[in-house]
């Protein structure tokens, strides 16, 4: 593929900004229009839904001329809702240009058992003994450091070794069983 031409994409963009800004505007036109004619088309049924729960009730109390009152109740919650809305829209701003953009964070390496054996200092072939074992005992000195580790049940199929062995008798005793 030269450095010309672009990959293939799907019928369906999920990201807008691969697209021109040309077509972009055409097809968020083209939304508009359908929402607004889709609304035009949906407000008689509104106009009957407001008959019949008795919204004429609010516009003669709130937008009749002797309902001042009321009418400055309405524009003070209108004042509220337009600051709250403004206050939300632009920490959302503020907070897009701040964050937006690539992601800057980075995962962790992936665990290997070599570094895993060396922050539990035991050998390799313990650490390979513990990890496919049936059940363990992890005991730890004072310090919170990995003292004696025990297989109290090997893999099925597989001996543990004269060492683990010795420590799970060693265990038993300290255990009193």
């Amino acid at each position: 593929m030269s450095p010309r031409q672009h990959p293939a994409h799907p019928d369906i963009i999920y990201r807008p900004d691969l697209q021109p800004r040309g077509r972009r505007v055409m097809f968020s036109s083209i939304t508009l229009l359908a929402w607004l004619v889709w609304f035009y088309l949906f407000a008689p049924l509104l106009s009957l839904g407001a008959w019949w729960f008795g919204i004429d009730a609010f516009r003669e109390y709130m937008l009749l001329p002797g309902a001042r009152s009321y009418l400055l109740t309405l524009t003070g919650y209108a004042i509220v809702i337009a600051l709250t809305f403004l206050v939300i829209f632009g920490w959302s701003r503020y907070n897009q240009i701040r964050f937006g953009g690539p992601d800057r964070r980075q995962g962790q390496p992936p665990v290997t058992p070599e570094m895993m054996a060396q922050r539990f200092h035991v050998s390799p072939q313990l650490l390979q003994q513990l990890q496919t074992a049936k059940t363990i005992e992890l005991n730890f000195d004072p310090t919170s450091r990995l003292a004696h580790p025990v297989i109290r049940e090997p893999a099925h199929g597989r001996e543990s070794s004269p060492q683990v062995q010795e420590n799970a008798r060693e265990a038993e005793r300290r255990s009193g069983t």
